[in-house]
């Protein structure tokens, strides 16, 4: 622990210095954008060009808090301003940076005990973890409430005062962990389906959790039970029972006969990190405002000697997201005025649980019920020319039908629904989308496992994942796809949104 500890105080130096260093559709539009050229080679020298400086070693895999982001978000307001935009904050003092405090967390030590009938029962070693937001979190003998998968259901007075016992065995999991702090649980507990995956989780918690300062209410609590331990604390066949009763319809939570101590503690330090945004300026801004996404953030140091390679340069997750936006930028501003508002947001802490996204969904330099329609763009440089395309999220929002009659007009196909719905929760668009706003990801690289697998498997949160060998060829055509997707929902006499009910 003292080799996190150690981790932790020099990411809080790092984030000193870095702050010191930082400033319903009727017609479809004419094809084609003036400007820059609309040649693939050309767009994908552009882009290349773009990763080549954002996925360097120079940039040192743009960890937030760090003088990378410093590095980082200098170059970007720099092309973005040649492009033609101007901040987009609205705030004189700072009119392109919107700050965004995270509060991290590398755990200590903990201990949690339970009690059946005022007796402890002893837990095999290894059979339970704890885990505090703050530096020590102290819970006596709070009583047990078995959620099952619920969260959605529950509100605070159900949960308050007690300790809220959930199954890890779902893919809502993560959420349904946050909901249930958010919603007044004194803590957590997750019970895993076999015991190693303990053991996992907790080589992945090692390296620290992430908070905006604004979500912390207090010392949260959370922790994992081995499927062993919960059949001791609860006994084997009440487990089996309970877990049954969690798959009927109309379940409801069931108080446990147990209570348990928890106690956990953690360094804790805070990382100033900013939000980029960025504004062209429409003709009409009172009809509202198209909002387009890239989350500019990495690992930074991500490998250990004997590697020789220790940086996770990020040059598809999500350097080419950040490319495709910088010339996105160009071409839009170089064409006729468009009459709605483009704003343009690189954000920070997507990999930490898109911190970026919800600081700015709190915080939005327009209101968020303005925004009209809002594409993020993530990992994009993965699929080859003619790969067909995708969109992340049909069916959530108005806008799919204008996107497949463009997406047809490029000459390209419709790719595999169900591969991308895997990837609605995992990006920055949930965000908004969890908040009413209109926002998808349209991408071919999330259209074709046959493209997408081979990345994940070789190259996904690796020091592998740089510039050389990476493919623009889908990334390009993207491009131009989102060039006729901002120009349609930024056009006030081609696109309407329907009125809110």
């Amino acid at each position: 622990m003292d080799r996190m500890g150690a981790w932790i105080r020099g990411r809080m130096l790092l984030a000193a210095g870095a702050v010191l260093g930082l400033a319903a559709c009727v017609t479809m539009p004419p094809a084609g954008p003036a400007g820059p050229s609309n040649d693939l080679s050309a767009i994908e020298t552009d882009l290349a060009a773009h990763i080549s400086v954002l996925a360097s070693d120079d940039l040192g895999g743009r960890a937030p808090g760090t003088a990378a982001e410093t590095k980082t978000l200098d170059y970007l307001i720099g092309q973005w301003q040649a492009a033609g935009l101007e901040g987009g904050t609205n705030n004189p003092g700072n009119p392109w940076l919107a700050a965004v405090t995270i509060a991290a967390s590398a755990p200590d030590e903990s201990s949690i005990r339970f009690y059946r009938r005022g007796r402890q029962v002893v837990l095999p070693e290894g059979g339970a973890i704890a885990y505090s937001t703050g530096r020590r979190a102290l819970l006596d003998k709070a009583p047990l409430l078995f959620v099952g998968r619920q969260y959605r259901e529950l509100d605070r007075a159900e949960l308050t005062g007690r300790v809220a016992v959930m199954l890890w065995d779902h893919p809502d999991h993560a959420e349904q962990r946050e909901a249930l702090l958010e919603r007044g649980a004194s803590a957590v507990l997750a019970i895993l389906t076999n015991d190693g995956e303990l053991t996992r989780l907790a080589s992945t918690r090692i390296a620290g959790s992430y908070r905006l300062v604004d979500d912390t209410d207090g010392n949260l609590l959370d922790g994992f039970l081995t499927r062993s331990a919960a059949e001791i604390v609860l006994g084997e066949g009440r487990l089996a029972l309970l877990r049954e009763s969690a798959e009927l319809p109309g379940f409801k939570p069931v108080p446990l006969p147990v209570t348990v101590s928890i106690e956990a503690t953690a360094t804790a330090i805070e990382i100033a990190s900013h939000n980029l945004i960025g504004r062209l300026p429409g003709r009409q801004p009172a009809l509202g405002a198209v909002l387009l996404v890239a989350h500019w953030d990495h690992f930074g140091t991500c490998a250990k000697p004997p590697a020789q390679d220790l940086i996770c340069n990020g040059a598809v997750d999500n350097a080419s997201g950040l490319a495709v936006l910088t010339e996105l930028a160009r071409r839009l501003a170089a064409g006729p005025r468009l009459d709605r508002d483009v704003y343009f947001l690189a954000t920070t802490g997507e990999e930490w649980g898109l911190l970026g996204a919800r600081a700015f969904a709190a915080d939005p330099p327009v209101p968020l019920s303005s925004i009209v329609a809002a594409f993020n763009v993530d990992s994009i440089a993965i699929a080859p020319r003619g790969a067909p395309v995708v969109i992340v999220g049909a069916g959530l929002t108005a806008l799919d039908g204008p996107i497949e009659r463009l997406i047809a007009r490029q000459g390209r196909g419709m790719g595999d629904a169900q591969l991308a719905a895997k990837f609605l929760r995992r990006q920055d668009g949930w965000v908004l989308l969890q908040r009413d706003v209109p926002t998808l990801m349209v991408s071919s690289a999330f259209a074709d496992s046959a493209f997408l697998d081979p990345y994940v498997a070789e190259r996904y949160h690796r020091p592998a994942d740089e510039r050389e060998g990476i493919e623009l060829g889908g990334a390009a055509q993207d491009l131009l796809l989102h060039v006729d997707m901002v120009r349609f929902f930024a056009d006030g006499s081609a696109y309407s949104p329907a009125p809110a009910p």
